[in-house]
């Protein structure tokens, strides 16, 4: 299991660096690695309230939200 330092990497990974790299394929390869970690320890029922909130946000505001949901200040 991924440790909360761990998840928090990730997190600042996933987000992007400027402008320029919102939608790089760092960015999104980044992104992904994060999301299959918060997949793999939020309840099924968190993380479909997350699934909802990102369809709405932003990058930087689902990534707050999923480190919100695991109890990890970012």
């Amino acid at each position: 299991m991924t440790t909360n330092a761990e998840i928090v990497e990730l997190a600042r990974a996933a987000r992007p660096i400027d402008d320029a790299d919102w939608g790089s394929e760092r960015q999104i390869e980044a992104e992904n690695v994060f999301m299959a970690a918060v997949e793999a320890r939020l309840p099924i029922r968190k993380l479909s309230a997350l699934h909802d909130y990102a369809l709405k946000a932003t990058t930087e505001e689902w990534i707050d939200e999923a480190l919100r949901l695991m109890g990890i200040a970012s």
